[in-house]
């Protein structure tokens, strides 16, 4: 699988807005989400991650979670955003020639698939002023779920708005290329609980502090070796 991301044309690079919008942002179930919710609780006390992690965020640990149960939430998600990938990989190639019939395709598609999450996912219990600077994964894909965010995070960037043209406190940040006339470069997001973003691991992004005396908890994984296959692993 290579690391077609439906954010690039074939042609150049739109920068993030419209393509990111379609194909990288989801919602989680309420099933998954408690399933979250309660490893969050279970991973509050485990083993830290921060030495290998780019988070100024004093508590990061390795997620305490069912690897089977996990999967089985997680694994739909990804197969949908890789299929979606290939679907525009597919448009790009056929370009202005021959148009396939409709309901074909001029690949397999995406079955099912194969990978791994390397030494797992793990839980961020984000405390106020801390962040996360600008920094790429490793690995194909990275996910990002949002397990809590408390809706006092968003409202700080509302009431900021008068005193900044860029207010983006608690916001997530994406950054794809140079910004230039139509195409802004970056995509910012405010973040609801339930949220999963999907990108391509080397997508720079960063996670900006907060003031409001809460906590956010949210999870990140990388996706390793993505191999199609016929049968459902």
């Amino acid at each position: 699988f290579q690391a077609e991301d439906g954010i690039r044309d074939a042609q150049e690079s739109r920068g993030l807005g419209d393509v990111y919008k379609r194909q990288s942002r989801d919602r989680v179930s309420d099933e998954f989400l408690s399933l979250l919710q309660a490893t969050a609780r279970a991973s509050r006390t485990a083993r830290s991650m921060g030495h290998s992690l780019a988070g100024n965020i004093e508590s990061q640990t390795k997620a305490v979670v069912d690897s089977n149960l996990f999967m089985q939430h997680l694994y739909p998600h990804i197969v949908d955003h890789v299929r979606a990938c290939y679907t525009r990989l597919e448009e790009n190639m056929i370009g202005d020639g021959p148009k396939p019939l409709p309901g074909e395709t001029t690949t397999k598609g995406v079955k099912h698939l194969r990978f791994h999450l390397g030494q797992g996912p793990w839980v961020n219990y984000q405390q106020p002023n801390e962040f996360n600077p600008i920094h790429a994964h490793g690995g194909t894909l990275s996910v990002v779920i949002m397990i809590d965010v408390p809706e006092e995070i968003a409202k700080e960037a509302i009431d900021f708005k008068d005193k900044s043209n860029m207010p983006c406190a608690g916001q997530l940040e994406f950054f794809e290329g140079s910004t230039s006339w139509l195409i802004p470069g970056t995509w910012k997001v405010i973040p609801k609980t339930g949220d999963m973003y999907i990108f391509p691991a080397e997508l720079k992004h960063a996670v900006y502090p907060f003031k409001s005396n809460v906590e956010r908890i949210t999870m990140s994984l990388n996706i390793f070796d993505i191999l199609r296959v016929e049968e459902a692993p």
